[in-house]
């Protein structure tokens, strides 16, 4: 079970339940839709390139590796994010110019098609021995981003933990990489809305704050070494180095106006796929489907289906989750020439490849978001007597 402590500023909220019944034709839940669109993808024999973030290098390996046990003639290379393939793998939500883009430098023929992938947990990860677990507000956030708090005894910090010793620590060392980053995104984009008078940067994938390096690997060795240093990290990367990670508040809202301020921890996978809930899904001119940063730990009704995500909640306890998400998006050459880009896709929006992405550390779509993505990726779902594809 989660494990939370809760500081409260008005009456406790009582616990929320947000289903989902997606539509198609007949009506069918989602769970009922995505298993019946399991067994339409078809092997494709072949070697496939994917041009990975480094984020996320070894992730679309492990689905591959997955992928060979039914397809064994069906092989995934992962190349970086700066070489020519077909099918692509980014850490945040692609812009527009993004998409053309791919398509221009990657796609031969056809057009290129767009789809979330998963959810990633993010969070403040810190060199600091034997300060696991320490709460940081948005406040406190923006101004370790900002490069106003430098001191772990700054009292933005102090007073959100009281029960730790912050005396005598070394000066607080921002680090940051230079390119764009998702989680950088994500993580700006909750403080942006949570502190907006602290951080008015708005949304951004580079800080300006703190010193830079020119790729992940290199930051996360340097954060490794010094103690007192701190970047925005996913989780799952934070806790593969050994590294701390900070708590993160959620503030729920009561209809009478009142808040609740939830501390949630950094280590519990099911506040992470209730958090991935709180993304907004949208669909543009070419029905490509694209998922915001998933913010503030309270799903947006219609993306969370408690039933099929194998949530257990305890009594009393609040329906939220980890308030900082970044989404993982899949950018696909549509060739009808060339079927691996979009078959080794629909393979990874199964649940075996949901799965194994789970199993690496990343958070797979809630249900409701999972079953749109069949729409662009052309997964024919079987309803019984005929065949449909799931309406959004």
């Amino acid at each position: 079970m989660p494990r939370m402590s809760v500081r409260t500023r008005g009456i406790v909220l009582v616990p929320l339940a947000v289903m989902l019944i997606a539509a198609c034709t007949p009506p069918m839940p989602p769970d009922v839709l995505a298993a019946r669109a399991e067994s339409q993808i078809v092997c494709a024999p072949g070697s496939l390139e994917i041009g990975v973030a480094e984020t996320f290098a070894g992730s679309m390996s492990a689905v591959g590796d997955a992928l060979t046990s039914i397809c064994p003639d069906q092989t995934i290379v992962e190349v970086t994010s700066e070489q020519s393939a077909p099918l692509a793998l980014v850490d945040r939500t692609p812009t527009p110019a993004d998409i053309t883009s791919f398509g221009t430098a990657n796609c031969a023929a056809g057009q290129t098609i767009v789809v979330p992938a998963f959810g990633y947990p993010v969070s403040m990860a810190y060199n600091v021995p034997g300060l696991e677990g320490l709460v940081m507000t948005p406040e406190a956030v923006a101004g370790i981003l900002s490069g106003t708090v430098t001191s772990w005894e700054d009292p933005i910090l102090a007073e959100a933990n009281a029960d730790f010793d912050l005396s005598a620590l070394p000066p607080i060392s921002l680090m940051s990489v230079e390119s764009p980053q998702g989680s950088v995104e994500a993580m700006t984009t909750w403080t942006s809305q949570l502190a907006p008078d602290a951080w008015s940067a708005g949304t951004v994938g580079t800080l300006e704050a703190g010193q830079k390096f020119p790729s992940v690997t290199d930051l996360i060795g340097e954060l490794t070494i010094i103690e007192g240093a701190i970047a925005v990290l996913p989780i799952f990367q934070a806790q593969n180095n050994v590294l701390a990670v900070a708590n993160l508040p959620v503030i729920v809202i009561a209809e009478d106006g009142t808040d609740t301020e939830v501390v949630v921890t950094s280590d519990d996978v099911q506040l992470y796929k209730v958090g991935s809930g709180a993304t907004t899904i949208t669909t543009d001119d070419r029905g490509n489907i694209l998922a915001s940063p998933a913010i503030g730990g309270v799903p947006i009704e219609g993306n969370f289906d408690i039933a099929s995500s194998k949530i257990v909640l305890g009594e009393d306890q609040a329906f939220i989750g980890w308030p900082v998400l970044g989404y993982g998006h899949l950018l696909i050459c549509d060739d009808p020439a060339e079927v691996l880009p979009l078959s080794f896709a629909q393979y990874v929006v199964r649940l075996a490849g949901q799965g194994s992405l789970e199993t690496f550390g990343l958070t797979p779509m809630p249900e409701p978001i999972r079953v749109q993505t069949f729409i662009p990726l052309k997964v024919t779902v079987s309803t019984g007597d005929s065949s449909a594809t799931p309406s959004s």
